[in-house]
């Protein structure tokens, strides 16, 4: 299963309330083109995405708030999972697309491979969590319980390379931001 694959089978999961965290490159323009906008269309910022998506869990926790990532991302911003698990916001839900490539660069390889995920999560005592080979039956499995089960939950999904060729995000970062504040009008 790809990643826009994916992110796609969320519009049914994704309520209006909800708050997503897309990193940069192509799970952002993804996120844009799949699920409800606006939402956290991260751009130029390799390792943030999970850092975001706990400042915002921790600043609304009545919201659901959903960081959608890429492996390269997690690696650059390995110390955000950590933190996240020390606080643990019961709102925060971190699903990782794992296709071992700095994807939206030209494919090269990260060393995700190397990572026992099931292993570290548990280290980190995380409320649920999942390492797992995407597939719809997996998802149909999971999903629903990764998205509804109070605690921080992280799903790390290993996907199959592959993309869509989808037009940029249209906005500029300060765009994106300011469309994304309206939601808190």
């Amino acid at each position: 299963m790809k990643g826009y694959e994916v992110i796609s089978s969320l519009q049914d999961h994704i309520g209006e309330n909800d708050l997503i965290v897309s990193s940069n490159g192509n799970i952002s323009r993804e996120v844009y083109h799949y699920l409800a906008k606006p939402q956290v269309y991260l751009r130029g910022s390799m390792g943030l995405p999970i850092g975001v998506g706990l400042g915002l869990a921790v600043m609304n926790p009545e919201k659901r708030v959903t960081v959608i990532t890429g492996d390269g991302n997690l690696l650059m911003g390995f110390g955000s999972v950590i933190t996240a698990a020390y606080y643990k916001p019961h709102n925060l839900k971190i699903l990782i697309l794992d296709n071992s490539q700095y994807f939206t660069t030209g494919g090269q390889q990260t060393v995700s491979s190397a990572i026992n995920f099931s292993k570290f999560l548990e280290s980190l005592n995380i409320d649920y969590f999942q390492s797992l080979k995407a597939s719809q039956s997996i998802l149909d499995d999971n999903l629903e319980n990764f998205l509804t089960t109070q605690g921080l939950n992280i799903l790390h999904l290993i996907i199959e390379e592959g993309k869509r060729e989808l037009a940029n995000i249209p906005w500029h970062p300060i765009k994106i931001a300011e469309n994304f504040l309206q939601r808190f009008d």
